[in-house]
């Protein structure tokens, strides 16, 4: 299927555009790799206008951490904590910064909360399943979205990746959500074994003929310390670079990141590589 560009503000984003960089912001102290938290107004603005100088077309703000828990034995969150996590953040970035926002969330409310503050985009790691009502405020919205594979541990295989994300896909066309606002997630990490997580980066091709553009969220991940011997995430900077290249030389169209300028580079390497533009003037 031939793939629709998605606009997020004034991105633009699919395989004729240079590949975009999502800077990720975790309001969660809860969140797997601790120094990616940011806590106060005056450090998530300081944190968002180092993202932006340093290349992130993109910012993802979420308010609880979307990490396994039986891996990361985390904390949950209620729906009211996340939704005054999420109001703080984006009110303090009000006239603050131009680049679009995008709320990391599973909960229509909360994604409610945030577009009405000005989000531009939802990035849905449950693929439209978490909530039924989050398709339809998608679509009455007119809001681009983030469906991630959402299958966990029962993704043995790319095969089983690709065909969650066509079932999210079908919700997202019975809700009438038109094409060029949906991208598509592999899901690399939540809970999958390493193994298919290093396949479905071999394989990523196959995900862009599902006609949309592809996010490739790897940053860090259990799969890379699991390979390198690396328990704590904040060891596996040079993996997760070496992953990113890999992900765009294989057809990925953005790339969620928590080191910005460290994966700039990387995509500059992995574009020039496959043969696509590295312009980052080319809107």
């Amino acid at each position: 299927m031939r793939e629709v560009p998605v606009e997020v503000g004034e991105i633009r984003i699919g395989s004729r555009y240079p590949v975009r960089i999502m800077g990720v912001v975790n309001l969660s102290p809860e969140s797997f790799y601790q120094a990616s938290v940011v806590e106060g107004e005056a450090s998530l603005v300081a944190k968002v206008k180092s993202m932006t100088e340093r290349g992130a077309d993109i910012i993802d703000i979420g308010g609880v951490s979307s990490s396994p828990r039986n891996i990361y034995q985390r904390e949950s969150v209620g729906i009211k904590q996340e939704i005054e996590r999420v109001s703080e953040a984006l009110e303090a970035l009000r006239g603050i910064t131009s680049v679009p926002v995008s709320i990391d969330t599973t909960s229509a409310e909360v994604a409610e909360v945030a577009l009405d503050l000005g989000a531009d985009m939802v990035n849905d790691v449950s693929g439209l399943t978490g909530d039924p009502r989050m398709a339809d405020l998608v679509s009455d919205r007119g809001a681009p979205v983030v469906i991630m594979a959402s299958c966990g541990e029962r993704c043995a295989s790319v095969q089983i990746a690709l065909e969650s994300l066509k079932k999210s896909l079908e919700i997202a066309s019975e809700a009438k959500i038109c094409r060029d606002r949906v991208i598509v997630d592999p899901g690399i990490g939540f809970g999958k074994p390493s193994r298919v997580d290093f396949d479905i980066l071999r394989n990523l091709r196959f995900f862009t003929y599902l006609g949309h553009p592809v996010l490739i969220g790897l940053s860090r991940k259990a799969f890379i310390g699991q390979e390198l011997d690396q328990e704590s995430p904040s060891s596996r900077l040079l993996g997760s670079i070496a992953a990113t290249s890999l992900a765009v030389f294989n057809g990925a169209d953005m790339i969620r990141t928590h080191d910005v300028l460290e994966t700039l580079v990387a995509v500059r390497i992995g574009e020039a590589t496959r043969g696509g533009t590295n312009s980052r003037s080319d809107g």
